[in-house]
């Protein structure tokens, strides 16, 4: 399981991220860290396909915290949609 980085935009800005995949218990999780060229700011989350019939995610913040409560959740969605996108490419 390699890194691979991921490319969208969201409300006009694009947005890249490196996404880490790892294994924890059996199950994959992936690290993300997104930048924007239009902000100097770095977030930092990890995705988690939820467990349901359909491809759901799941997102928390490095320190364990829910990041949905913080964070756009139609951003979040577009990490989601962008990791799905590079497995289907594989």
């Amino acid at each position: 399981m390699n890194e691979f980085v991921i490319d969208f935009i969201y409300n006009g800005a694009p947005y890249s991220g490196l996404v880490t995949p790892k294994k924890d218990n059996g199950s994959v999780y992936y690290s993300v860290k997104l930048e924007s060229e239009n902000q100097e700011s770095q977030l930092d989350v990890i995705a988690i396909a939820c467990e349901s019939d359909k491809m759901d995610w799941c997102f928390k913040c490095p320190d364990g915290e829910e990041s949905q409560a913080n964070i756009d959740k139609g951003f979040l969605h577009e990490i989601g949609e962008a990791i799905e996108k590079y497995q289907s490419q594989l």
